[in-house]
């Protein structure tokens, strides 16, 4: 299924069950993730470790990707979802989307976008945010 390398339908996939084993060969080793409230990540290991921050914090999450599409040329992909979990005050539903750009079928850069105080609330407080270096 994912030998065709990253696309939305990668990407819809994916999110039904995500399993980060996956990851590292679908993206650049100089991605750049943009995520909610200022974080950027860049590189293959920072992206991974975002991606393993979010399912520790919220390890039965899932996204309904409700659309998606890929450009013509096949350079940018846009999905809208509907985040599905569990967090400190219970089951919550979060509405985002995605902008990705892709280079020779790898993703080498994503724009995440939702609601970061809504998402706080539904998990408690916790953030998107890195971790302090010295706390990692």
């Amino acid at each position: 299924m994912f030998a065709a390398g990253w696309t939305t339908r990668f990407f819809a996939e994916f999110w039904k069950a995500p399993d980060l084993t996956c990851v590292p060969s679908i993206v650049t080793d100089d991605v750049v993730g943009y995520w909610p409230g200022h974080r950027v990540v860049r590189g293959r290991i920072e992206y991974v470790k975002a991606l393993e921050e979010l399912l520790a914090l919220l390890p039965d999450l899932w996204l309904d990707v409700k659309e998606h599409t890929m450009s013509a040329d096949g350079q940018f992909g846009f999905a809208r979802w509907v985040m599905h979990a569990t967090g400190a005050n219970g089951p919550f539903e979060l509405d985002g989307m995605d902008c990705a750009r892709v280079r020779e079928l790898l993703l080498c850069e994503n724009y995440i976008v939702f609601d970061t105080a809504e998402f706080q609330t539904a998990v408690g407080g916790a953030s998107v945010e890195p971790l302090p270096k010295q706390q990692l």
